[in-house]
């Protein structure tokens, strides 16, 4: 298992504010060279509802990375909580 990074931000779709704040996690897998991003984060499944996994959003960290990102929303262990997994395509940029 990858060490898994604390990260917050927010999620946009275009310019609009989907998701703000983000609180969640990201890992990176390095292989022959080219890294891929993925991560995940908790929230109200309410407010997870606003997310499709046919849609790509952007990623963008309080550090100033930035990245697109597709969602996929799992049941979580806690009662009225969801866990949105995501995966970066094309990296993070700063």
């Amino acid at each position: 298992m990858e060490k898994m990074e604390h990260i917050r931000g927010k999620i946009l779709q275009d310019e609009l504010i989907v998701l703000d704040p983000v609180d969640g996690y990201l890992a990176c897998h390095d292989h022959k060279g080219r890294k891929t991003y993925y991560g995940y984060f908790e929230m109200d499944s309410e407010q997870l509802k606003v997310l499709s996994h046919e849609v790509c959003y952007r990623l963008i960290l309080a550090d100033g990375r930035k990245g697109n990102v597709y969602t996929e929303i799992v049941p979580s262990n806690i009662s009225g909580k969801s866990v949105a997994e995501f995966h970066v395509t094309g990296g993070l940029k700063k």
